[in-house]
């Protein structure tokens, strides 16, 4: 197996990842106002794997851009690969915490809905799945628009992309429900998978041949 291999892979996960995101949205928005038993869980689990993705993801991405600027690279995929492992953890333990009410005792129950109240230790306020996420998005966008190894429409998607996650996270610090709703809607319906499944493409092709066969903002 060789770096294309790898590279190929990783597209296939950025290509989930936007998936995943169109389906939690689904999942978040629609589902559980309706169901919360099966939206809820099904929210973070959704959230859980897509970190898992979203880590092979970064790694490709970071081969594919370490020529423009290695150290740049190094720091988008540290900053991604933080968000992506944080995104695992916080998903799956709010997946679990709901998974076990159905079973808990009257006691157990109040400390559960307890636990789901305290912000997360992990990612309190969304820091990792929104505020770091968008850090390295924006540290791509810019390596991308810098060099020309990949068309220069994702540089830009990802800066837009950036500007909502981060906009998401401070929203979700203050408690702007509006604000919430329209960063998280745009980034997680419209912008995030639009971004994620794009670069899922140019990743799985060569970069010589990516670069013409993807139409580029110039």
């Amino acid at each position: 197996m060789n770096n294309q291999s790898f590279a190929r892979f990783g597209g296939l996960s950025a290509i989930i990842v936007g998936a995943l995101s169109i389906l939690y949205a689904i999942f978040f928005l629609v589902i559980s106002p309706r169901n919360e038993a099966v939206g809820a869980p099904g929210s973070w689990i959704i959230l859980a794997v897509s970190g898992v993705f979203s880590s092979a993801a970064f790694v490709a991405l970071y081969e594919r851009l370490r020529p423009t600027s290695a150290g740049f690279a190094l720091w988008g995929l540290a900053l991604g690969l933080f968000s992506s492992f944080a995104t695992l953890a916080h998903g799956a333990y709010q997946a679990l915490l709901i998974l076990t009410l159905s079973s808990a005792g009257e006691g157990q129950r109040a400390a559960i809905e307890m636990a789901r109240m305290v912000p997360s230790q992990i990612d309190p306020a969304g820091l990792a799945t929104f505020g770091i996420i968008g850090l390295a998005s924006l540290v791509t966008g810019f390596l991308i628009l810098s060099g020309s190894l990949l068309p220069r429409m994702l540089g830009y998607l990802a800066v837009v992309n950036a500007v909502l996650l981060i906009t998401l996270f401070f929203a979700t610090a203050a408690g702007a429900q509006t604000l919430i709703l329209l960063s998280g809607g745009l980034t997680s319906v419209i912008i995030g998978p639009i971004w994620w499944i794009l670069l899922g493409r140019a990743l799985r092709r060569e970069p010589g041949a990516m670069v013409s066969s993807i139409p580029s903002v110039a």
